[in-house]
């Protein structure tokens, strides 16, 4: 275990925060106090849900020697107090020390890699997954943190490895020791999901990154954010990561040019982007200087793909860039997922890899399980597995669909309970706009009723009639199977990689890749 190799006093560690402490070792630290043992130090906090300190004596309990508590009071500050064995330290501000503390322990891990951070609303999985396959073909010994979980890239024998919490990005302890493990096995680059709720909580205010990515900003946590203009501000936080030298952005989002404003004078922008047949070569050459508004800047890239096509088993298009020019083949669907692979291609090359090798290597990449993830059925429609559940995605994934076929478009989707209300009749339009049959479903519905979900949805619906209601999701997608022609395409939405659905208070077992991939076997009989 990694931690066995830090194992470290407290005394050292807290006297760069100021705290006279005991000499006591610990092989780690939590945040779960159900992870607590004597070994490791639990650090309670006040979190957005729940307040650590309330499991202070559970902590106790299972023998944890060191406790790190989070005060208020900034007199309080290194006070200490004895409860049977355990010594509880409080701390000022802890939450905010928290990727600090945790960088320190671990002995600042991702200065020992190269690093890179993708966010946006959509796209992020797709792009790290995406960026660590190829510089895993590259040579180079790579990781990822993400919504699919992290491990060492190792091909398709890749074991994700996920947590109880689920978060995209890790809480920031547990960001400090992935990091860890992977400087343990040799990883020399890394690429992980920053959320919005990661950056507004300093989940990585301490981990060194070299590139962040932008995919796109659209609507999504508003229920967090309360905003488009607070959850914008949430995403330009990564703009101030220690070490950043250079920033990816997608000039077909106008997010981008805000980064672009925000940004430090020394930090190189690389932009990226799809645009139609008609805009000439020389349009894309000019591009970096023509998006730069201020000549202190350091030169722009750019990295931008022209004359895609779309086809049955994925897609073709021409890449030109300040590295060179070249065509690409993928057997990916949709344009963002041309993105994607743009965002992924120009991090690589802004690192200083060669083109040709780049170029190589994308055209042997393979689709990212749960996005745009298509699966074959004969005699009936295909069925299309995707990830979507914000308007923006599922409108795109829509879209892309469209572009792919000549039949028709069937779309299964629902709407998670207990967040964002508003955004449930947007996904409607979006649905109504790009499908030609709908299905609404379950998906978390969690606290509230799916019924209730549904009729929210089916008010977004200029034409209630073009949707149907199956709560159960198999048996959405087996009506779709019924009803379509061979030659259409059935995107179910929502759930992609996910191996679960959140009924009331329960977490009940139900894999849609797996579903699919059964209901394959059984038409084809």
């Amino acid at each position: 275990m990694v931690a066995n190799a830090f194992t470290q006093s407290i005394r050292a560690l807290l006297a760069k925060f100021g705290i006279d402490a005991p000499d006591i070792r610990v092989e780690g630290l939590t945040l779960d106090s159900r992870e607590v043992n004597t070994r490791s130090a639990f650090v309670a906090i006040k979190g957005h849900e729940r307040d650590g300190r309330e499991f202070i004596p559970q902590a106790i309990s299972l023998g944890a020697k060191v406790i790190l508590a989070q005060t208020d009071d900034s007199d309080a500050h290194g006070a200490m107090e004895m409860r049977d064995h355990s010594v509880i330290i409080s701390l000022y501000q802890l939450p905010n020390l928290l990727s600090t503390l945790a960088g320190a322990f671990y002995d600042y891990p991702a200065q020992k890699m190269t690093s890179v951070a993708v966010t946006g609303t959509n796209g992020k999985t797709s792009t790290v997954q995406l960026l660590t396959q190829i510089k895993g073909a590259l040579g180079t010994r790579s990781a990822s943190i993400g919504t699919l979980g992290s491990s060492v890239f190792e091909g398709a024998d890749t074991q994700w490895q996920t947590t109880s919490a689920a978060n995209t990005t890790p809480d920031a302890i547990r960001m400090q020791y992935l990091l860890a493990e992977f400087v343990q096995s040799d990883v020399q680059h890394v690429a992980f999901e920053a959320s919005s709720h990661a950056l507004v909580q300093g989940r990585l205010s301490h981990v060194k990154i070299d590139i962040a990515v932008l995919t796109n900003l659209t609507r999504d946590h508003l229920d967090y954010h309360g905003s488009m203009e607070e959850y914008a501000k949430a995403k330009r936080l990564l703009l101030e990561q220690p070490g950043l030298a250079a920033i990816v952005l997608n000039a077909n989002d106008e997010e981008s040019k805000r980064w672009d404003s925000a940004a430090a004078q020394h930090i190189t922008r690389v932009w990226t982007g799809v645009t139609s047949n008609e805009v000439s070569v020389s349009t894309y050459e000019n591009q970096g200087s023509a998006l730069t508004t201020s000549a202190e800047k350091p030169a722009s890239k750019y990295c931008f793909a022209l004359n895609a096509e779309y086809h049955e088993a994925g897609c073709r298009f021409d890449i030109q860039s300040s590295w060179g020019s070249a065509s690409i083949a993928l057997p990916l669907f949709g344009a963002f997922n041309v993105a994607n692979v743009l965002s992924a291609i120009a991090t690589l090359l802004q690192q200083g890899e060669r083109f040709n090798e780049v170029v190589s290597a994308v055209n042997a990449i393979t689709p990212v399980e749960g996005r745009m993830e298509v699966f074959p059925f004969q005699a009936h429609a295909n069925v299309v597995v995707d990830y979507a559940h914000t308007p923006d995605a599922l409108e795109k994934v829509l879209a892309s669909a469209k572009a792919h076929t000549e039949g028709n478009v069937w779309c299964v989707f629902g709407c998670g309970g207990d967040r964002d209300k508003g955004k449930r009749p947007l996904m409607a339009r979006a649905a109504e706009t790009g499908a030609d049959s709908i299905v609404i479903t379950t998906d978390n519905s969690r606290s509230e009723a799916p019924e209730d979900i549904a009729k929210d949805i089916v008010k977004g619906l200029h034409n209630p009639d073009v949707a149907v209601s199956i709560p159960d999701r198999e048996k959405a997608i087996r009506y779709c199977l019924a009803h379509s022609a061979a030659g259409d395409i059935i995107i179910v939405a929502g759930k992609g990689h996910e191996n679960y659905q959140i009924i009331g208070d329960t977490k009940i077992n139900y894999d849609e890749r797996a579903v699919v991939a059964r209901l394959q076997q059984e038409y084809s009989k």
